[in-house]
């Protein structure tokens, strides 16, 4: 039979964290025998607590530190041994955890490294990304693999843990037989959430799952009912602690009230008891307050963290929380009335084997069905106090309970401790401890009494704890063979009678969460590691735009719309990219409208605000991609030295933002989208930003962008457009102010100024980003401040222009042919050549009113013998084309 609740839990306390709780020999400790003799402790004056069970000194003496998991810092960018490590560090890194000072010297070293190291921080969140994502992608879902995810719930940020959640909920609702290892992973999950985290929404979604499932299991074993019944306790024991109000009395109450309440009728002693703890909870999901929540609201909440990370509740108003108790206990027939249900003890038995029904029918009897008990509250507290390391209050708590010889209560408090002596995360006294106090409650029958299922059930803990390896294990096998011949010929009986039948059909999985091996995260760790790359890449970019002058410009929607309808591009890209309504944004402007430096900037705005998983921003500069409509986005990767297994990675995993730029350079006339298949299936999941020339398009350029077939009119809303708008007087002026600050030339701002006011025709110019930093880079040299313009000064300004453009030129990586031609045309001199072809171009766009058609300049120019060697290299690659 599997067990209502694992008794070797997740590890929880605070990871690395060295002062202990030494509040505790001048606390309940020192003043429990004492109390307890004089009735001075918790309920003293009431009349109510009379007898109060003496407290061995024996074990639970000091309060400690909660189990904590062994923190073992990885350096930066190391391997991680399991996931434990990496649930250890991110434990650290949450918001909640406990102040630096309190932390074992190498949790605090590692933590202050790690606080100024932001890409590592990226690199261990990104890691449970992936074990999350390897999780949802695993058809088989094991023990193994939900262990994992369960160990790292605790450490995920809200979204991740819900979508986790989400994801066993569907598991459990689409199997058509009970998945028992998704239905573990559910309730741990719910148990051990942070409570913020927890939607009432999605706890009553669940909870009417698991009842449907439960009312349709009837037929199946008692295994598959008593897992649907822990997994119902751990939702309805959410509900209480997050105060949910108002289930549908029909629809949910009722009907779950009453199938439980027919479980009582099984023959199986541990499905009888967790019914009843459901029911029990279910009774106080209604309530607005309970009385442990009273006491935690008066003394503070406890936030829970993974492998062994709690902040403390640093003190329980245990006389409060006794009250409470006993108000409850008051509000039945009277703690006798509990008693006197339990009519068979071992003592009474004639026949341990022909009165086990009739013990166990008294034990059923017992856990009443019928109204709320005090025992469930208690076991509630006690758990809080557990989770906080406040053993000695604990222990006051099981001792001075006005429920404490209620065989439920004894029965939750032997599962508790079981928990403690079967988990290896607590020390070894303390588990020890655990152990001597269930041999307490099983010999002391004078004061716990002589509940035969109780007995038996302590007998079958001992059993399973002795199974484990170490000398806690050693220490319980000791004590169950000393148990043998203990007592008088009744209990040697009994003892006698659980050795023939065994531990009944209940087995303790005491590893439900040791892990020996993290299959999900080696399986995140073998992945190639995309996202170091993408660190590089992105700190290259951003390193890169530092000290670049960069105005944020205008744009209209498009080519027909007027200038003065204008819009910040910047705004209105984001809000493309937030839109699932386009595929593809299309950039058009003049040549040196700012397109290329707006690109740079976009890439490196999407760069800054980069989460991990989220699409990566990636500037693909076309002319320097050879055959850019075959797969450009691996072409580019492979040039930014991403490897083959990464580009693998990276396509079958991301999403990307791509910003092309130069369409027009690059002299292609295809549809980049389409011919790249971006987001077909198994092909590049992209959005596309591309910016064109204007007067490179034709009347049907819309064609060669639009996503999808041209015939699809589906399609024709995915394609949205912007075109740059000229620089304003505001634009340019703080482009000027600028430029100044960074390069600091021979003029000032101001001289700047006062020449585009005195030289008219300059101001066309500076509505061009591209014409005004050519003209801020040569004023100086060209003229004196207050200087006039003449042609000698345009003559300069155009050799600047064409010395600019062959830097320009040199720095990109062009294809080999465009290199190629670049080297010829240098050979002879650039801007020799770069001056001749402009001269010809004037004459031509003279001659043929604006018509500027190549084959018009081809003829012009062999008309002109001294320019034919030009004319030839010209028209022999096409490459230099666009270079001109």
């Amino acid at each position: 039979m599997p067990q209502s609740r694992s008794l070797v839990q997740q590890p929880r306390g605070n990871i690395g964290q060295s002062t202990p709780n030494n509040d505790v020999k001048s606390g309940p400790l020192a003043r429990g025998k004492q109390e307890a003799e004089e009735g001075t402790g918790a309920g003293a004056g009431t009349g109510t607590r009379t007898n109060i069970t003496p407290m061995s000194q024996n074990f639970f003496v000091e309060n400690v530190n909660p189990p904590a998991t062994q923190f073992n810092p990885p350096q930066s960018d190391e391997r991680l041994t399991d996931i434990r490590q990496l649930a250890a560090c991110l434990s650290l890194l949450r918001p909640s955890c406990p102040s630096i000072d309190s932390l074992e010297p190498a949790a605090r070293t590692w933590l202050k490294a790690v606080e100024n190291d932001p890409d590592e921080q990226e690199r261990l969140r990104m890691l449970a990304t992936e074990v999350i994502r390897g999780f949802v992608g695993d058809e088989i879902k094991d023990s193994k693999t939900v262990a994992e995810v369960m160990y790292l719930a605790p450490v995920l940020d809200q979204q991740e843990f819900r979508f986790l959640l989400g994801q066993f909920h569907s598991g459990v609702d689409k199997s058509d037989l009970l998945d028992i290892n998704q239905l573990q992973g559910l309730a741990g999950l719910i148990q051990g959430a942070d409570p913020s985290y927890l939607n009432p929404d999605d706890l009553v979604k669940t909870l009417e799952l698991l009842s449907g499932r439960l009312r349709e299991t009837h037929r199946q074993s008692s295994s598959y009912l008593y897992q649907l019944t822990m997994a119902i306790s751990n939702v309805l024991d959410a509900m209480a602690d997050t105060k949910v109000n108002g289930l549908d009395h029909e629809k949910i109450h009722e009907p779950l009230g009453s199938y439980l309440d027919k479980l009582r009728g099984s023959s199986d002693p541990y499905l009888v008891y967790q019914a009843a703890y459901a029911y029990q909870a279910l009774q106080y999901v209604p309530d607005n307050e309970t009385p442990w929540q009273a006491a935690l609201r008066r003394t503070g909440k406890v936030i829970q963290g993974v492998s062994g990370l709690v902040t403390a509740v640093k003190g329980l108003d245990l006389n409060s929380f006794m009250e409470g108790l006993q108000s409850i206990q008051q509000g039945m027939a009277g703690a006798s009335a509990v008693l006197s249900v339990v009519k068979t003890t071992y003592k009474d038995a004639t026949s341990l084997a022909k009165d086990g029904k009739e013990a166990l029918d008294g034990f059923k009897e017992g856990l009443s069905f019928d109204r709320k008990q005090a025992w469930y509250p208690a076991l509630r507290g006690a758990d809080t106090l557990i989770r906080d390391g406040h053993l000695v209050k604990f222990k006051i708590l099981i001792c001075e309970a006005p429920c404490r010889r209620d065989p439920a209560f004894q029965w939750g408090v032997c599962q508790r401790l079981g928990e403690i002596a079967a988990n290896s995360s607590w020390g070894a006294d303390i588990r020890r401890d655990a152990v001597s106090f269930l041999i307490e409650l099983y010999r002391n029958d004078t004061e716990w009494g002589q509940h035969m299922n109780v007995k038996q059930w302590i007998l079958t803990i001992l059993t399973q704890v002795s199974s484990v390896s170490g000398s806690v294990a050693q220490y319980a096998a000791t004590v169950l063979e000393k148990l043998r011949t203990e007592g008088d010929a009744r209990k040697q009986a009994l003892y006698q009678s659980f050795r023939e039948e065994g531990p009944g059909s209940f087995a303790m999985s005491v590893d439900m969460l040791s892990l020996e091996s993290s299959p999900l995260l080696d399986q995140a760790q073998n992945r190639p590691d995309v996202e170091g790359g993408l660190r590089q890449l992105r700190k290259r970019r951003l390193e890169e735009q530092k000290n670049i002058i960069y105005i944020p410009p205008q744009a209209k929607a498009s080519l027909q719309a007027s200038d003065e309808e204008h819009f910040p591009l910047m705004e209105a890209v984001l809000g493309f990219l937030n839109s699932d309504q386009h595929r593809v944004l299309l950039l058009l402007g003049d040549s040196g409208s700012g397109k290329s430096t707006f690109n740079k900037a976009l890439e490196c705005e999407l760069w800054s605000s980069y989460k991990k998983g989220g699409p990566i921003p990636l500037h693909i500069n076309l002319p320097t991609i050879d055959k850019p409509d075959q797969d450009m986005v691996a072409k580019q990767l492979r040039r930014l030295d991403f490897t083959d297994a990464q580009i693998k990675e990276l396509k079958g995993h991301r999403d990307f933002i791509l910003i092309c730029d130069g369409y027009d350079e690059c002299q292609e006339t295809r549809n980049l989208y389409t011919t790249n298949m971006l987001n077909q299936p198994d092909e590049w999941r992209a959005k596309m930003v591309i910016s064109c020339r204007s007067e490179y398009i034709g009347a049907d350029y819309r064609d060669r962008f639009q996503p999808g077939d041209r015939n699809q009119s589906s399609k024709s809303t995915q394609l949205q457009e912007a075109v740059f708008t000229p620089f304003s007087t505001n634009q340019v002026e703080g482009y000027i102010d600028q430029f100044v600050a960074v390069y600091q030339p021979l003029w000032t701002a101001q001289e700047y100024k006062d020449a585009l006011d005195r030289i008219p025709s300059l101001k066309e110019l500076v509505g061009n980003p591209f014409l005004m930093r050519l003209l801020l880079d040569v004023l100086p040299r060209m003229m004196d401040p207050g200087e006039h313009l003449s042609i000698t000064h345009i003559a300069r300004f155009i050799e600047q222009w064409l010395e600019r453009s062959k830097r320009r030129l040199a720095k990109e990586g062009l294809s080999p042919n465009a290199s190629a031609a670049i080297d010829s045309l240098s050979d002879q001199g650039f801007t020799v050549n770069g001056d001749d072809f402009l001269k010809w171009s004037v004459a031509i766009y003279e001659e043929q009113d604006g018509s500027l058609l190549l084959n018009a300049l081809v003829s012009k120019m062999k008309d002109r013998g001294s320019q034919k060697s030009l004319v030839n290299r010209m028209t022999s690659t096409s490459s230099v084309k666009h270079v001109l």
